[in-house]
This record gives C-alpha cells, structure tokens and sequence, in this order.
C-alpha cells in the first residue's frame, strides 16, 4: 500500500461511503481521497460476496439511485415498476465507481483497525489487510476521517446454552450467500427474527421444501409491516406516500418551521383536535391497508404475524411483498409456522422455546440485526464519550433532556403516550422486556450526532476532522445520502454558514443535538419496532430531514417547479441532480 498522507479517508465502500467519495471529489478535485472496506467489492450489504439468491431491493427503479448516475433501464436491463435484484444493485454501484473516477481509491481487504487523533487535529489509522492479519498493520494519516460502515457491518449475534452440543448449521443472514446450499438442502429450518431478512430467509427455505419455524421474540418490536407492492385505484406505494410532502404532513415532527412553506396545514392537523382526528384516521387506514392486503385475521397462523402496534410508530423495519409466490400462502399451507417465543437454548438438532416447545431444525438461522457501533477502535479510548458514539458514557443533562422532551411534545403531542403493543394470545412471556418509556432512561445507547452527523463536542467542532454517514435507518435512503455526503463537505470546510467558526453557538448546537436525538427516541421507540433508541429511524420524516440538512446549506429545499407538484408529485433522487454544482456555484468553488 503506497498511500501515506490523505486529505480525506473513508471507510466503507457502500451507498454512502461511494456518495460521500464522489462529492467530496466533485467539490474539491484535488483531494487525496481513499476509500477503504474490508469486503472484497463495492456495495457493502450490496457487495457481490454478500447477495443471496432472490434479494431484491424494497424501492422500485427510479427511487434507489444517485441523482446524477440514474439507472437506466437498458442500461441495467430493468423495467419500470420492478424491483431492483441485488446483483443490479452491485453492478450498477461498481459503475458508479468507474463513472466518477472512485475505482483508483478503492482498497479493498483493508480493515481500519483503529483511529488515533494526533496533537495536530489529524487522524493515525491503522489498517491491516484481512486476508493476513498477521502481516500486522499500516499507519496512514488522513486529516479528515468519514466513517461509512452503516449499521450493518457486524452482525449481533447471539449465544445459546448448548450450542456445543448442537449438531446442525448455525449462521447469521450476513451468510446468506455462502450458506445458501444449506438452506436449499434443510429439510427443518428455524429462523429467529421477523426483519426483512428473516422474511427472506423464510421465503427461499420454504420454497426449497423446507419446513421453517419462524420465532419472533416476545421482547422485540414484533414482525415487519410487509407492504403490498402497490395498492388504492391509483397503485400507490408505501415509499411513495412517505415521500410527497403532502402525506408528510400527517407526521408528527419537529422539522416543521416557517421555511416548509406548509407549517400552517402543519399547525392544524398536529395542533387542534379536529386536525388530530384527521391525522389518526390517515394513520387507521394505512394499518387497514396492510391488514387487509395479508388478511392476518383469516388464519390463526397469521394472526401471530400482525404487527403488534401501528404504522403510526412503524420504523424501517418494514418490508415490500416483492416475492414471486405469496408468502403468507406459504403459512396457510403449513410450510411455515410462527412461534411468538424466546430461544432458550440448543441440544442436538433441537431448538427450545420459552413457550415449552422443542423445534427440530437441521439449519438455524440468526436474522438478529447488527451492532450499531462502527467497527473501528478509537484512540485514545476517551473519544468515544466525545464522539457521541453509543457505547459513550457520558449522559445529556437531564434538565437539557426533559427540556428537549418538552418541547418535542409541543410540537407533536401524539407522541406523548407511546405505542399500545399488543401480543398475540399464543405469545410467550418475554424473558427480556424492552418497553417505551415516557420518561428519561437511564441507560442510553443510541448516537449523539449533530444533524445526525458528526460530534457536538466543542473538540471536533474545532477540528471539523469527522463524520458518520449513514448512522440512520432511511425509506429515502440514497436522498438523504447524497444530502448528508454534502453536508459534511460544507461542514469540513468551515462552509455551513450558522456553524462558521466566527458565528457559531455552541449551546445551541448541543441542545440541538439533544434535541434530535429524542426526537429520534421518541418517534420510533424499539415498542413500536422502529430503532430511534438506538439510531435515527426516518420514515415519513425523511424528506423533512434532508430539507433541513439542504438549508443549513442555503440551498433551495423545495425543488418541484410549482406549489402543487411541491404538495403532490414524489420526490426522487433525480429531483436533486446537480446539487454539488449548485452549492460549488453559491460558494464560488471552481
């Protein structure tokens, strides 16, 4: 490895890393700019050695590309309104690469080990290639660090009493792939988690002539929505309402100011008791949608497959039916069956459950989610509670907090109760019980970001030295990529006006990252299935977000050509083409 000083290093060569390269280079040609992965290609989850047979993407062509890279139907062999496959998606982000001149700054098989801010404000990275860790490590500097790993980097996965003894296959879904002759060979699978993975996973075993046993923790935040492709006389779809402003109306935010152009309808919907009576009964006929599309209460199977609260405190957790076979057929013909239960341990080829159950299962697999801290060690180990990371041990002033709190409530007082969870019947006791609370937690384990983005830390806002892209949950994902790769080139480069070194108040940029970070708790609490105790969690809040990153930059939020397309057209990543070009011109950057 040749490189030894670098302006910009990034880890992580999937959606974000690749966006936050291919911007960053845009505004500033001249950087020396590497982007490192320990995968063996571009794309991250999308990277060739991680694609399972029958992924596919949730958003449908059009909605999940780079702005000013559009997937071109011929291109990539594609029809409108179809789902993207994953080796599309792999191929379409490794041309990307290739578009953008990214293909020399990709070094792959490279792990940064650790981060090491020197005295001077740079960064000592250690990486070492992974194919032989034992060659040791090699020290780059970088004077800007942006990690892009995600939240699905490293798998949690779990431990059992008895997983010595147990004599069949056991894998997380990030080996998917590698293990896919497993799942086509398994005569009894049992797939722990109700994620669209695990939905997957149920899906491809079922098909092969498997029996699967689907457990879903009684603790958890219960089984994904599944949406149907479309639906309504004008084939809608869920990322589609969730992405045209006037439907995002009905979501209670705090990213509601003047600048909107439609906080007035905002005010009536969110702040009378009449315009409450509207937003719940959009949020009751969205829960009908789903309901009736999966017909839950047709079958005693499915009814344990109802999601246990209301697509009013949904996550990213949902999931598209974009199965060439009807799943839930696949339940009312006993191909699959459901257990609302703990695993409490393994023996043999058996798996127990709390509910007294003992499963047969040649294959066992863990759709258990991931780690949300970023995989890399950061030294010296005390800038972990200045970075804002989850494991920090340093807790937000409970004053500030309850401050936040009040004021979030304020402004959407429908997020006051918290979700009602309602379990199956057939539901057993949860071992570990994780409820939403109203009131402060003690415990905290979710990122502390300004914007979601970089450290509030008095520190890094003088060193303006790193950010954490894509440390959230999206619908809009790739819009809010390219807003936030944006965003950081302006933040490093003293450019965000409120934030420049000779305006800045960083009072006000503490308690706004307080702030968003319980809104994000509140919004979608893990009782509800979504993940904002852990990491933002945007859904219909998405847009509303990315407008807000958008005018931090100056730039024009609202970019529909009239005030009725802006309330009713959706909004794409083409709708933001050209957006570097644009901030370059308003900063007089050639």
């Amino acid at each position: 490895m040749e490189i030894e000083n670098l302006d910009l290093a990034i880890v992580g060569a999937g959606w974000h890393g690749l966006g936050m390269a291919k911007t960053y280079s845009e505004a500033y040609p001249e950087a020396r700019i590497a982007i490192f992965d320990s995968g063996k290609s571009v794309g991250g989850v999308w990277a060739k050695e991680r694609l399972y047979p029958g992924l596919k993407t949730n958003n449908l062509v059009g909605s999940y590309e780079f702005g000013d890279f559009p997937m071109a139907l011929d291109r990539f062999g594609l029809q409108r309104g179809q789902h993207i496959p994953g080796a599309v998606v792999h191929e379409y982000l490794r041309q990307f690469a290739e578009e953008f001149n990214l293909t020399s700054r990709l070094i792959f098989n490279t792990k940064v080990v650790s981060a090491e801010l020197l005295e001077d404000g740079e960064w000592g990275l250690q990486v070492s290639d992974v194919n032989n860790e034992s060659s040791g490590t090699i020290k780059i500097r970088t004077k800007k660090l942006v990690v892009a790993t995600g939240l699905t980097s490293k798998p949690n996965i779990p431990t059992f009493p008895g997983r010595a003894e147990y004599q069949g296959n056991v894998f997380h879904s990030i080996h998917l792939r590698d293990r896919a002759k497993d799942i086509e060979a398994a005569k009894e699978v049992v797939v722990l988690g109700a994620n669209k993975s695990a939905w997957d996973t149920c899906y491809s075993a079922a098909v092969s002539g498997a029996h699967v046993n689907m457990v879903v923790r009684p603790g958890g935040g219960g089984p994904s929505w599944v949406w149907p492709v479309t639906f309504s006389p004008f084939q809608l779809s869920i990322q589609q309402i969730a992405t045209t402003r006037l439907w995002t109306l009905f979501e209670p935010t705090i990213w509601n100011g003047e600048a909107s152009g439609f906080s007035w309808a905002r005010y009536l919907l969110h702040s009378t008791s009449l315009g409450r009576k509207f937003v719940s009964m959009f949020w009751k006929a969205l829960d009908k949608i789903v309901h009736r599309a999966n017909g839950y209460d047709n079958h005693p199977e499915l009814q344990k497959l109802k999601p246990w609260s209301t697509t009013f405190w949904m996550g990213n957790s949902l999931g598209i039916h974009n199965y060439q076979q009807n799943w839930f057929d696949l339940v009312r013909k006993g191909r699959i069956h459901i257990h609302v239960a703990d695993v409490t341990s393994l023996s043999g080829k058996g798996v127990h459950l709390s509910n007294g159950a003992v499963v047969n299962a040649d294959t066992f697999v863990c759709c258990t989610g991931w780690e949300v801290l970023p995989p890399i060690k950061f030294i010296p180990e005390t800038l972990t509670d200045e970075l804002g990371l989850p494991s920090s041990a340093i807790q937000p002033s409970e004053v500030q907090v309850q401050h936040a709190r009040a004021q979030i409530l304020e402004a959407a007082p429908s997020l006051r109760a918290g979700p009602r969870k309602v379990l199956p019947k057939s539901a057993a006791a949860p071992i570990r019980v994780h409820e939403h609370k109203n009131g402060a937690e003690s415990t905290r384990s979710n990122y502390q970001l300004y914007r979601f983005l970089v450290p509030s830390s008095a520190k890094f806002f003088k060193h303006r030295n790193i950010a954490f892209i894509g440390s959230h949950l999206a619908l809009n994902a790739i819009t809010v990529a390219q807003a936030q790769a944006l965003w950081i080139t302006a933040f490093f480069n003293d450019k965000v006006e409120s934030l420049r070194h000779s305006n800045i108040d960083h009072a006000d940029v503490e308690y706004e990252t307080i702030l968003h970070t319980e809104y994000a708790r509140l919004r979608h609490p893990g009782a509800g299935s979504g993940a904002g105790e852990r990491c933002p969690d945007l859904v219909f809040d998405g847009l509303l977000y990315t407008d807000s990153l958008l005018r931090d930059l100056g730039l024009e939020a609202h970019r529909k050509k009239s005030w009725w397309k802006e309330l009713v057209q959706r909004y794409l990543p083409g709708d933001y083409r050209g957006l570097v070009a644009e901030w370059k011109r308003k900063n007089i950057i050639h």
